[in-house]
């Protein structure tokens, strides 16, 4: 089995920012003429993470509300400590 490894960089505005990272993704995949492949999606960090959902106008405002329900951006934390 072929394994290709690939990075791209994904600037945010931060807290709950919601990026579209399909077309890199895409672009991965069709770069590489693969037609038979799994794509494993991974970032490096604590407070972030990849979730797939659909990217349309009415979620880019009810996920960042949810988030901010589940763990306000105000709130203090014992992480920050460190």
């Amino acid at each position: 089995m072929t394994v290709i490894n690939e990075k791209f960089v994904v600037h945010t505005q931060g807290n709950t920012d919601v990026v579209d990272i399909t077309n890199e993704v895409k672009n991965s995949v069709y770069r590489h003429s693969l037609k038979d492949a799994a794509v494993h999606v991974y970032v490096a960090g604590s407070t972030v993470s990849i979730t797939n959902i659909e990217f349309e106008p009415g979620l880019l405002v009810d996920l960042p509300e949810a988030l901010e329900r589940i763990a306000p951006v105000e709130k203090y934390y014992h992480h920050d400590e460190t």
